[in-house]
């Protein structure tokens, strides 16, 4: 739940910005990198934490479905 959370919380404050702040987001950082950009690849690293967290939690608990069943 809080994978979804987080990750649907920062696009929805990402859509927000691009919408009633376009302006700010097409701010030029340096070069062609804008605010935007870099918000775009701090949410990709959010997203890629998130996913990374959430895997090893559910790899700490078994499952049902291959609980007692040997590899082939």
């Amino acid at each position: 739940m809080s994978f979804a959370l987080v990750n649907g919380s920062a696009f929805a404050v990402h859509v927000l910005l691009a919408c009633s702040a376009a302006e700010l987001i097409a701010t030029r950082v340096w070069g062609e990198t804008s605010i935007g950009v870099l918000a775009l690849l701090f949410q990709g690293s959010l997203l890629v934490w998130t996913a990374t967290r959430y895997d090893r939690r559910a790899d700490g608990h078994p499952t049902s479905q291959g609980e007692g069943q040997e590899s082939r």
